[in-house]
């Protein structure tokens, strides 16, 4: 298409006036803005838009009868436009005559009444001018004179500037209903307004506006919802209910129960995943999803199990490599088997034979790059580091800029430490801050503040090399070794700023042990010395697990959890302390909506 460089040029300089006039007004300097925008208002006095920018201006320097003026030329002009109505409304109401602009207001919205095709016109204006009750009014009017009309998004957003949240979800229910298309755009909305406390205004009146649906009518959509707002509150039995209900009704995809088990996996809640996943091996008509789905299940059991329950563990995924082969396709509960040998059994060649035997079959590069790590962390733990440095450097070299690359890249950090180099490791964690993956970013920011906390007055490293020493057999799964050694450090750097960090990694292997009086102790020890630390709140939600799961002492399981919604609302364990909190109080009933 061809194009005029003279229609160009005047484009390109009312473009360049319009952005220096708008300057202008930023910095309030309405009379040079003025001046252009009466130049563009006069060249096409039809365009509604210069004529606002205008009249903008006039209001801003209190010049109330020019505006008048300018609507009376406008009317005759500008015949089709009824929202000038409210400008000269509006004008009034700057100069505090609100009595007498609001018959200007009224006029426009019985407009509505005999032209309903002006809805959007008159009730945009109002909502421009922030007149939001009237702006409501006239989209209401507008549906009820033209049925066909549908004003539901402009009323919701109008609803929610007004904090009407219960009105505001009414309005987009009613829209997902009829198109669910709008459902994604309703739950961004809604994340505005509801946070994971089910106790929150906004929760509590979308839960009820749902619940109300559902009992007039049955529809999987209202499930869905609801499934969305408790997964946010991570109540994810009561998610649970809510996919379940729409599974036993439609009988069509198991995805959202697979996506449900996960997240609940992930959030640590492990009571409604296994849960989740043992309907799903018994309801799944599909072999594949109950792989998945018994897979997760021994997982959980795996990273779960203490010291007596091991060969229950091994039991259990020999049965199920029995059951589904030990092939290509049974990757990943191979994968967590050898996991789970080397990391928490202490079979390491157990767990070489599986990897060597999975290295021969038909996987994806990124399948031979997760056996490749795990084979790299065996010989970490056989301190075969040079070993292990080339397999984790081989990782990042097959799969560049991808996120296995750089969780290879952490633990040839993490190895560099366990060496005690280290600087080196430092150098390596500093990469890693701005990693893609949170947790990856995460793990690498607690490793580079054990090493750079405990090195500042101790240039020789001695209690952070003790440290990693330690650590290195917790590592190996070298369980009575590291907590000997742990024993060692907290003897001979009492008083050192890693004690508590000593404490706490001592109390998780006496925990993994049965030993539950010693990290309870050391619990404790690390709440009366170390309360101000980056760690007491671990230790509070350890010591309340502790006393909710093994001891059965709820009351000081309540106190703990109580002690850590007050005290540490920052934590991490914050929002699992204040459902288990509400739970024991009483006054969570898990069964209800």
């Amino acid at each position: 298409m061809h194009l005029d460089p003279y229609n160009s040029l005047l484009i390109f300089g009312f473009v360049k006036n319009q952005r220096l006039a708008e300057s202008y007004m930023d910095q309030g300097e309405y009379g040079k803005a003025l001046k252009i925008y009466n130049k563009i208002y006069e060249d096409n006095k039809r365009n509604i838009n210069n004529l606002y920018k205008v009249i903008d201006i006039h209001q801003q320097l209190e010049q109330y009868e020019l505006v008048d003026s300018l609507i009376d030329d406008a009317e005759k002009l500008l015949r089709n436009n009824k929202s000038l109505t409210i400008e000269r409304g509006y004008n009034l109401t700057l100069q505090g005559k609100d009595s007498l602009a609001a018959p200007y207001y009224h006029k426009a919205i019985a407009i509505i009444d005999s032209l309903p095709n002006y809805t959007y016109q008159i009730a945009n204006r109002f909502e421009r001018r922030n007149l939001l009750d009237e702006a409501i009014i006239a989209y209401e009017k507008g549906m009820a004179a033209n049925p066909k009309a549908n004003f539901k998004i402009q009323l919701a957003n109008l609803y929610g500037q007004q904090g009407e949240l219960e009105k505001m979800f009414v309005q987009y229910v009613d829209l997902i209903e009829t198109n669910i298309s709008y459902r994604g755009r309703a739950q961004a909305i809604f994340f505005r307004y509801i946070t994971d406390d089910p106790d929150n205004e906004g929760n509590k009146l979308l839960r009820k506006t749902l619940l109300l649906r559902l009992r007039e009518k049955q529809n999987p959509i209202y499930n869905q919802l609801l499934s969305w707002l408790f997964i946010q509150q991570k109540d994810f039995k009561k998610a649970f209910i809510q996919e379940k209900a729409i599974y036993v009704r439609t009988k069509e995809s198991t995805v959202d129960l697979q996506e449900l088990a996960v997240t609940a996996i992930e959030e640590k809640d492990f009571d409604a995943a296994q849960e989740i996943l043992e309907y799903l091996v018994q309801e799944s008509q599909v072999s594949s999803t109950r792989y998945i789905a018994e897979s997760l299940l021994a997982k959980i059991q795996a990273d779960n199990a203490t010291a007596i329950e091991y060969n229950t563990v091994k039991a259990n995924y020999d049965q199920l490599l029995t059951k589904y082969g030990r092939n290509g396709n049974s990757f990943m509960l191979q994968l967590d088997y050898a996991n789970f040998l080397t990391f928490k059994a202490n079979e390491p060649d157990a767990a070489v034979s599986i990897l060597t035997e999975l290295e021969h079959k038909r996987l994806s590069k990124f399948q031979k790059a997760e056996v490749k790590m795990l084979l790299a962390d065996i010989l970490v733990i056989q301190e075969q580091f040079n070993r292990a440095l080339i397999l984790y450097s081989q990782v990042q070299t097959d799969l560049p800029n991808d996120e296995l690359a750089q969780e290879a890249q952490y633990r040839v950090a993490r190895t560099s430490y366990y060496q005690g180099d280290f600087p080196w490791s430092l150098t390596q964690l500093k990469v890693l801050r701005s990693a893609t993956s949170k947790l990856i970013a995460n793990d690498a920011m607690e490793l580079s503040l054990t090493i750079s906390d405990h090195s500042l007055e101790d240039t020789t490293f001695v209690a952070l090399k003790a440290f990693a020493k330690a650590d290195l057999k917790q590592y190996q799964n070298q369980r009575s070794e590291a907590i000997s050694l742990y024993d060692q450090l907290l003897q001979n750097h009492k008083g050192d700023p890693i004690e508590d960090e000593a404490l706490l990694n001592q109390a998780k292997l006496y925990e993994i042990e049965g030993n539950l009086e010693a990290a309870k102790n050391n619990y404790q020890t690390i709440i009366d010395n170390f309360a101000d630390g980056i760690l007491a709140d671990d230790a509070f939600y350890k010591l309340a697990l502790l006393y909710e799961e093994k001891f059965n002492d709820l009351s000081k399981a309540q106190a703990l959890y109580e002690r850590i919604i007050y005290d540490y609302a920052d934590s991490i364990h914050f929002v699992d302390a204040r459902r288990r909190f509400r739970r024991l109080r009483g006054d969570e009933n898990l069964t209800a909506f």
